[in-house]
């Protein structure tokens, strides 16, 4: 691999790599960057030269030269890992390597599907409750275990809302937490679908902030309303 592959090569990886896209991935949702040319955008780069290098571990080192060869508009390290978040089946070793299967959805993606479908076919908790493996979608604690971080005391999931402007009746909006989670977020947070806090539903953790991050909340909405000005 002491070699970079050129153009013509790249290209022929990044053709062959859609037309396996359209036959194994696209039904799963696996997210393909918009390119005709392999070298358009980044991430067509990256699996460009992974899906060249098929089988073998790549260093995100060795993407990143092809890509300031090919680009010079792009950043000198390119974060590869994020090709996870599309869907793409993606090893890594956590060193910087990493291996591209490109006929199989990432795992976390399968989950995801499965998790969705399990949540649009529920009618009850106890199925939302299956749909995320009878596990706290926040921190992962199991039901009906001891959580080490409270002592004895077993979880017990309790319905969560991913929203808690929308309505509790849709299942959609409906997350399992265990009891510490439920109390400590309480309506404060909005989730995503992975229970993931991601947004705040209402003044509470504000209020509670430090005055320097206070002081940069206030700038952001005069900001955001005022056009910057004070």
């Amino acid at each position: 691999m002491s070699k970079l592959p050129n153009s013509t090569e790249l290209q022929k990886a990044w053709e062959e790599l859609q037309d396996i896209h359209a036959q194994y991935l696209a039904r799963h949702d696996v997210k393909l960057p918009r390119a005709i040319q392999y070298n358009e955008r980044a991430k067509s780069i990256w699996l460009a030269v992974l899906f060249h290098w098929e089988g073998q571990d790549v260093h995100k080192n060795t993407i990143s030269a092809v890509c300031q060869r090919d680009n010079s508009n792009l950043a000198p390290d390119q974060q590869v890992r994020h090709l996870k978040r599309d869907g793409w089946r993606l090893i890594s070793d956590g060193q910087g390597n990493h291996n591209l299967d490109p006929y199989q959805p990432s795992l976390e993606l399968l989950n995801d599907k499965t998790r969705r479908d399990g949540l649009l076919s529920a009618k009850s908790f106890e199925e939302v409750k299956r749909a995320f493996g009878y596990s706290c979608a926040t921190c992962g604690a199991r039901e009906g275990r001891p959580d080490p971080r409270y002592g004895e005391d077993k979880v017990k999931l309790q319905r969560g809302h991913r929203d808690p402007a929308k309505a509790a009746t849709d299942k959609l909006n409906i997350i399992p937490q265990c009891q510490f989670c439920n109390r400590a977020y309480r309506g404060d947070f909005v989730f995503d679908e992975k229970g993931r806090a991601w947004a705040i539903a209402g003044i509470g953790p504000v209020q509670r902030a430090s005055d320097e991050v206070k002081q940069k909340v206030l700038r952001f909405l005069r900001e955001l309303f005022n056009g910057g000005d004070k």
